[in-house]
This record gives structure tokens, C-alpha cells and sequence, in this order.
């Protein structure tokens, strides 16, 4: 699979699976041209959108960097769903307004920790209140 919009398509079919087994209602909006890819229904009855990224395999030597300068200021994205292709992993981050997110995967070659954001962290939906 090596097109871009079938890869895009296998991360949100991943995710809308992760999120359904999480026991969430998932919704879809008819046409993407407003960066919610998905719509995610809490137990309170309010709403959540999440926008997908898909990547096919870490793209630096111990994590995943996802840029996210196109949704600064947007307001239009709550979660940012990271979906790793290579290892079958899905991270679910709050989205405030960051121009990119860092999430480790392993440990950093110079051991550093401080400030350090594990992937694996966020693969839980976040709880709102």
C-alpha cells in the first residue's frame, strides 16, 4: 500500500476500531475539508473532534514527530490521533494549540528524560470533564 490517501484511510479505520473498543460512539463527517477527521461522542453527550495522523514508521531514531502548524489557532481540533503504522500503536493527544509533538518510543540515546513524552502514555482517549 503505498498510496498516501490509503494510508491516511488505514489510520482512521485503526483508530475508529481502537476507539469503539475504548467504548466510545465514533462519528464521521460527510467531507474533510475542515480538519476533523472524526467525531468522537462522550458519555456526557458533548463531543470531541480528532484530527488523524498517520505515519508509516518512526521518523527520528528513538520517536515520532508529528508537525501540526496548519491547526494553530484553528480551533477545530480537540485530539490528535497519532496512528504508527509499523508498530500497530495508537496515540491519543490533547491538542493546545503545539506547532509539533515529540512522542518517544524508546529510551533517547543521551538517556534524557526531563520533559520526555512516551507515545505509549497517551493510548487511552483522554477523560474530559
Amino acid at each position: 500500500m503505498k498510496h498516501s490517501s490509503d494510508i491516511g484511510k488505514m489510520g482512521e479505520l485503526a483508530v475508529r476500531k481502537e476507539l469503539i473498543k475504548q467504548g466510545y460512539k465514533v462519528y464521521m463527517p460527510e467531507s474533510d475539508t475542515e480538519q476533523v477527521d472524526l467525531i468522537v461522542e462522550l458519555e456526557n453527550k458533548t463531543y470531541k473532534r480528532v484530527q488523524v495522523k498517520t505515519i508509516r514508521k518512526a521518523n527520528k531514531a528513538t520517536a515520532v514527530e508529528i508537525r501540526l502548524l496548519k491547526y494553530v489557532n484553528t480551533n477545530r481540533v480537540d485530539i490528535i490521533a497519532i496512528y504508527l503504522v509499523e508498530k500497530d500503536i495508537i496515540a491519543f493527544v490533547p491538542y493546545t494549540n503545539q506547532k509539533s509533538l515529540n512522542l518517544a518510543l524508546t529510551t533517547a540515546k543521551n538517556n534524557q528524560k526531563k520533559e520526555r513524552q512516551w507515545f505509549y502514555q497517551f493510548a487511552r482517549f483522554p477523560e474530559f470533564s
